[in-house]
């Protein structure tokens, strides 16, 4: 097998490095050799002097490498090309739209990535992150959401105080966390996992969340769970095995704007006569679509199921009362 040459050193380091990440439980000297293309005599050589080199925090364990404990480390510099760095440009414009309250993690991040990335690219990343830096601070909200994260990442469970603001009351739950995701619908971030106060999957918003106090016990993520089978149909963070079929009509003036782009969920877009279309969709929660609905006004009328076309248009009635 070839030995690791001094070119490709700094890709191999990445290489196990995402391959710890994933795998905190320890990973075995024979799958290290297998990544890299070397022995094992060679992979446990080349981790032997990464570790007394401290860039990477391990130790061996008989045949597995396990992290030290509470390690944290950063990952080396990725060369991109100018198209990769558009990409991700575009991502951190994305994520500085989402990220509407102050957030010096995504300040750090986006100051970090700027510096990778070619100056006229780099400048309005360094801009963004100037416009994120200015936001308001909520407290409480980036400690909550450190230690959500740190319960993902480690897969322990977190004792939750949650605040429901239409019932105006607060419950404590113990709460795995298999998942977390922003959504588009307020700017929002969601919390996935199993709540152990009701026994089933909960979706909980990170902003209703007064308190998360970080357990020593652990979890296992349930094996019928998979995050991307869970929100495939969802519109927004509400997934799930339910599924409603929805059907849309769109006008003439606005039909051109739905054919544009592939919106969640969406079966069909069919022609209709005139230069309408109707737009089938199978989603998970239609509540989630209602705002969205509502932003197209009279250009979208709903046509199934029968009780979302009663509540759009109980809904722009009252709006129709309320400028006269």
């Amino acid at each position: 097998m070839p030995v690791i040459d001094a070119l490709t050193k700094s890709d191999r380091l990445l290489e196990v490095q995402v391959l710890f990440r994933q795998r905190r439980e320890g990973v075995r000297t024979a799958e290290i050799a297998l990544l890299l293309g070397v022995s094992q005599r060679t992979a446990r050589r080349y981790l032997g002097e990464l570790s007394e080199r401290g860039r990477l925090p391990i130790y061996p364990d008989g045949r597995v490498w396990r992290l030290v404990e509470g390690a944290r480390f950063d990952l080396l510099p990725v060369r991109l090309n100018l198209d990769e760095a558009l990409a991700l440009y575009l991502s951190a414009r994305l994520l500085s739209a989402h990220s509407d309250k102050h957030n010096s993690h995504v300040v750090s991040a986006l100051h970090k990535l700027a510096s990778a990335m070619p100056q006229p690219i780099g400048e309005h990343i360094v801009r963004t992150a100037e416009s994120v830096a200015r936001r308001r601070v909520y407290p409480g909200y980036l400690e909550n959401l450190e230690n959500l994260t740190r319960a993902w990442a480690e897969r322990r469970q977190v004792r939750l105080r949650y605040r429901n603001p239409r019932a105006e009351e607060i419950t404590e739950r113990i709460f795995d966390t298999y998942f977390i995701d922003p959504s588009f619908v307020g700017y929002a971030c969601y919390a996935i996992g199993h709540d152990h106060l009701r026994g089933e999957i909960r979706v909980f918003k990170v902003e209703r969340i007064e308190q998360v106090e970080l357990l020593d016990t652990s979890f296992e993520i349930r094996p019928d769970f998979d995050p991307y089978a869970y929100l495939a149909h969802a519109w927004g963070v509400m997934g799930g095995e339910e599924i409603t079929e929805v059907k849309l009509r769109f006008s003439a003036g606005v039909a051109y704007r739905i054919r544009e782009s592939d919106w969640p969920g969406v079966v069909e877009v069919r022609d209709e006569p005139g230069g309408s279309c109707m737009m089938i969709l199978r989603v998970s929660h239609v509540i989630e679509m209602k705002p969205w609905i509502r932003g197209w006004g009279p250009d979208c009328e709903v046509l199934e199921p029968k009780k979302l076309r009663e509540e759009i248009a109980a809904e722009m009635r009252m709006a129709g009362a309320v400028y006269g």
